[in-house]
């Protein structure tokens, strides 16, 4: 991997979730287990519609009797809103308390954070949260700290980048974002490689939209998939690659040649050279495992 990094992620921001009730608010809302979740142990997860309808996506922590909601700091608005409609009486209390997060990512990411390779591990220390991001641990650590923090100070030996790099890394692995890559009210949640990504449970029982997403799982239903692109023209969110006048896919991110496209599963087989505009790949992330020209 390439040398050590750190970046402030100024597009998210932590929502702090306190009260009797939260624990079983939120394991009857998103789509993982809030057993896996503990002091040493953070998950990925989403909040859906009935209909299985993605709406958000965030990071769960505890620290303490807390836990934070690392989420789409444009979109926490509407993410509080959805929660508080479903908090009725419970015991539950939301708040935005200035909490940043960064990403460490690059050599040795997980020593320098002193925590092991595996995907979700957490430590706190010193008012810190340090995270293996829950979803692929290629991603690097999560870090969720206060406003006074000092990366520079804290990893002497990390150089301090744009969230574009940190952005470029996460779109080299082909691992998606809700609210740019995963479209509200739009995609499904496997469509988005949730499962791959550690952010569904299949076995914890009900939650708002289990019923369509298991149903999806167990009879095959996934028609399209998130895939990495490649092209070294110009491409814009939203722009259509096609294959003899149909469209294939649809491009969700693109920075600097890479980025994601929601891909029809039954066009994995196309020649790259019979693919417009001329030149752009179709690339399966390394994370998931499907055959090629799967229907």
């Amino acid at each position: 991997m390439a040398e050590l990094k750190i970046a402030a992620l100024e597009n998210r921001t932590v929502l702090t979730l306190r009260g009797a009730d939260v624990w079983s608010f939120l394991q009857n809302l998103v789509t993982n287990d809030m057993q896996d979740v503990s002091e040493t142990h953070g998950i990925y997860a989403a909040l859906l519609t009935a209909q299985g309808k993605f709406l958000h996506d965030f990071i769960i922590v505890r620290i303490g009797e807390a836990y934070l909601l690392d989420c789409l700091a444009d979109r926490k608005d509407d993410l509080i809103r959805r929660l508080t409609l479903y908090k009725l009486r419970a015991d539950v209390l939301i708040s935005e308390e200035g909490q940043r997060v960064f990403a460490l990512f690059g050599n040795d990411a997980f020593g320098a954070a002193n925590l092991p390779e595996t995907s979700g591990a957490l430590r706190e220390s010193g008012g810190c949260a340090f995270l293996v991001d829950p979803r692929n641990n290629a991603l690097g650590v999560r870090l969720f700290a206060p406003t006074s923090f000092d990366p520079v100070t804290e990893f002497p030996t990390a150089d301090l980048v744009g969230e574009d790099a940190y952005d470029a890394h996460r779109l080299s692995l082909g691992i998606p974002e809700g609210g740019h890559d995963i479209l509200p009210e739009k995609n499904f949640l496997l469509e988005a490689n949730f499962e791959e990504l550690n952010g569904v449970s299949f076995t914890k029982g009900c939650y708002v939209g289990q019923e369509l997403t298991a149903r999806t799982k167990h009879r095959a239903k996934i028609k399209k998939r998130l895939f990495r692109i490649e092209y070294d023209g110009e491409l814009h969110s939203g722009d259509k690659i096609m294959h003899q006048g149909r469209e294939i896919a649809e491009v969700r991110s693109i920075s600097n040649g890479r980025g994601l496209a929601l891909v029809r599963l039954n066009s994995l087989a196309v020649p790259p050279e019979e693919l417009e505009p001329k030149g752009v790949k179709l690339i399966q992330p390394n994370y998931i495992d499907l055959p090629l020209g799967d229907p």
